[in-house]
């Protein structure tokens, strides 16, 4: 038998060096962290089944926005019906799709913590270049602009539909340029709720299930009793009880919507609410997050 020949031996010069790029500032990182996520939770570069439950939940959001633009666009001269808003108004899209931004926010805000709790990794991005804080702010963007997309997407259909179908696009626009500030508000309104309710939930378990259901009970269960305390004694106060809804209210007020005084919680008691749930909400996070580093 003939010898097999010597292998040549390779010898790599494997060193470390110093980044000699450009170095960007350290808020990048808290903008790519949130960009990464809010494309995971919506089920992007993932699986197709992914992709099914968060796309199918931002089309039944859209769906009552995109029909109010169209039938005038498509029927066109019906008597009493200029546009869009003629037919329904910024708080009665709210009001429909308030169940839908419900269980968009249950199935998809809690994942974006839940994941990372549950496959240990938060040690790794506190080693690089992303502090606790800085990772709870990245967090915090992605959810709002993840309920963004369901809350403030169709009512900028309605406005800007408004616009492109009116006989005279800069008569309407100029007549309904305060609406802008007013959705956006609106829009952040329900947006920062959501947002700390569902991400407060999500940094006290490593499970997603019990995350949603969280959510879920926190929604419903304290609406169900203010409505028996609000049957029994007539007090509207006890409607504030509703988490679901006293978001979509206090939007109403800053729309301009009409709204039944006897089926609303006062404006005073949807404030004091609403501030309480977000400053709660955010307190949790940050000390699940610079005390407990999120364990």
């Amino acid at each position: 038998m003939s010898a097999r020949p010597a292998e040549a031996a390779v010898i790599h010069n494997i060193r470390y060096s110093r980044f000699a790029g450009d170095l960007r500032p350290r808020w990048t990182a808290v903008l790519v962290l949130a960009r990464s996520s809010a494309r995971r939770a919506l089920g992007i570069r993932r699986s197709a089944g992914a992709k099914v439950w968060p796309f199918l939940l931002v089309a039944a959001a859209f769906l009552p926005a995109v029909i109010a633009v169209g039938v005038p666009l498509v029927l066109g001269g019906i008597p009493g019906i200029s546009g869009p808003l003629d037919i329904l108004g910024y708080h009665e899209v709210l009001g429909l799709t308030g169940v839908i931004v419900l269980a968009y926010a249950a199935t998809t805000l809690p994942s974006l913590l839940t994941r990372e709790r549950r496959d240990r990794v938060l040690s790794l991005y506190f080693s690089t270049a992303l502090s606790p804080p800085e990772y709870v702010a990245g967090k915090l963007l992605a959810a709002v602009a993840l309920v963004l997309l369901v809350v403030l997407g169709p009512l900028l259909v309605l406005l800007v539909g408004g616009i492109v179908i009116a006989d005279a696009p800069v008569d309407y626009a100029r007549d309904h340029a305060g609406d802008w500030p007013r959705v956006v508000a609106a829009g952040l309104i329900v947006a920062l709720f959501q947002t700390a309710v569902a991400l407060a939930l999500g940094s006290l378990t490593a499970r997603r299930v019990f995350a949603v259901g969280g959510y879920i009970a926190l929604m419903l269960v304290p609406a169900v009793i203010g409505g028996v305390l609000y049957g029994l004694t007539e007090r509207t106060a006890f409607l504030a009880m509703n988490l679901l809804y006293v978001p979509i209210d206090l939007a109403g007020h800053v729309l301009g919507a009409e709204l039944d005084e006897g089926g609303t919680a006062p404006v005073g008691a949807g404030v004091a609410v609403w501030s309480g749930v977000v400053l709660l909400g955010l307190a949790t996070l940050l000390v699940r997050y610079t005390r407990g580093r999120g364990q």
